[in-house]
């Protein structure tokens, strides 16, 4: 089917989802109309023979998809792995092969960008990250295909050779709080009034990422002062993070109680709250985000100031595995302070937002820790009293780690009662017992 305009023709062949448009120069409309007819069938042959209908930019195609992907979020419509895919575009992929037509991508060209990437990365990507960036690739070949920009036969192989991700780079307990010590000359070392604000948040930012495993980034970014509830529980309060977004779309989350610490302490940075309670703010149902500054803003990215956080106190690299530490390294953190503690790892997986095979693919090496027992209040019946009150004591030091980071970071303790119910209630009962038999 064919029809002709003014200077432009418009026709459709089988195998072809979408209008082919090109210009016309003939303005004598029979003329227009034969020259429009002989187009519709050289792109019938082009397209049964194996070759492109038009050629395109690699970069046009690709900003077509990724606006795609970005819609569909925006109508709660998309994929999860649409958040991977679309940076991947952005950052990577089309700086590469942008001016590129993308029926011109040979295998040879892919080889270039293997080795593009890793030195304008310093390092070769991890497998599961290059998987990202193949499968980012591969809607935007979909998307040629269908448009009739490119063929099968065009569509090169893709390859990883990314190292599949093991043990990651990790905190021990010892280096973070000599990171949380590095905290106030980090902030004054400022050379700007904002850098000193930002590194000021960042402070509270780092050690709230540990006591709570969250993914930094999306998950953090997003959380605002509404999103948080107290449910009391056998008496005491807890709180729970509604997050909004993340890896796996929205959830909820039982928050650590180190964590009332640090709220007070964003609190008291933020001019329009300090002077409410807690209670107040939660009660309120605040529509504004937790980590910004004093002026309202957000900062756009952590990771700059992290590294230079980690590199001022000499803690980049983990002398566990060799890598550099980064945000994530927090969530690892949390990870296996809760495994040493001996929470299920079924139970753990739910409260990260991720799955079993997960936790056990990266943390199989605390196995022989997961297996003893290191519950708070586990101890020997058969031991005399200032024995099990010892042993309850040694076990609630092993549990203590987040809130000993927490309380070196800001400065605040809670008391034995919201600090640790079991324990407090475990220590009262022996002393009502004792005191009960003299």
């Amino acid at each position: 089917m064919t029809t002709a305009g003014t200077g432009q023709v418009h026709f459709k062949i089988d195998g072809v989802n979408t209008w082919i448009r090109k210009a016309l120069t003939n303005e004598d409309l029979q003329e227009a109309q034969i020259k429009a007819e002989r187009m519709w069938m050289k792109a019938t042959f082009d397209h049964e023979d194996g070759r492109p209908i038009v050629s395109r930019k690699f970069k046009a195609v690709a900003k077509v998809v990724m606006q795609a992907m970005e819609d569909e979020l925006k109508e709660g419509a998309g994929q999860i792995s649409f958040k991977d895919y679309i940076p991947a575009i952005r950052n990577y992929l089309i700086p590469f092969f942008g001016a590129y037509n993308v029926d011109c991508i040979s295998q040879k060209v892919i080889n270039q960008f293997h080795v593009w990437r890793t030195e304008m990365v310093g390092r070769e990507l991890s497998a599961s990250a290059q998987s990202n960036h193949n499968a980012a690739l591969n809607r935007i070949f979909d998307e040629a295909m269908e448009r009739g920009y490119m063929t099968e036969n065009q569509r090169p192989a893709l390859k990883n050779t990314g190292a599949a991700s093991g043990r990651r780079a990790e905190f021990s307990h010892e280096e973070l709080m000599q990171l949380i010590q590095y905290a106030d000359k980090f902030a004054k070392d400022g050379r700007t009034e904002r850098t000193r604000l930002i590194r000021e948040l960042m402070s509270i930012y780092v050690p709230f990422m540990a006591a709570t495993g969250m993914r930094p980034g999306t998950e953090a970014e997003f959380l605002e002062w509404r999103h948080i509830d107290v449910e009391v529980r056998d008496g005491q309060p807890v709180l729970h993070f509604r997050l909004q977004k993340g890896k796996r779309g929205a959830r909820n989350f039982v928050a650590h109680n180190s964590c009332w610490l640090l709220l007070e302490k964003l609190k008291r940075l933020d001019p329009q709250l300090k002077d409410l309670s807690l209670d107040q703010v939660f009660k309120n149902r605040i529509p504004k985000r937790l980590f910004r500054l004093g002026d309202g803003t957000v900062p756009h990215e952590w990771n700059k100031a992290f590294r230079q956080w980690v590199e001022g106190a000499k803690l980049l690299n983990c002398p566990v595995t060799g890598k550099e530490r980064t945000l994530y390294s927090l969530r690892h953190y949390y990870a296996t302070q809760r495994l040493v503690e001996g929470i299920p790892i079924h139970d753990l997986a739910e409260q990260m937002g991720t799955s079993v095979p997960m936790i056990t693919k990266h943390y199989s090496h605390l196995t022989p820790l997961m297996k003893a027992k290191q519950f708070a209040g586990t101890v020997d019946e058969n031991a005399k009293e200032a024995e099990q009150i010892k042993s309850l004591m040694q076990a609630q030091m092993v549990n203590n780690n987040i809130m000993s980071l927490i309380q070196q970071s800001t400065g605040f303790t809670l008391p034995m009662i919201i600090k640790s119910p079991d324990f407090s209630k475990e220590l009262d009962d022996k002393l009502k017992s004792r005191h009960q038999v003299s």
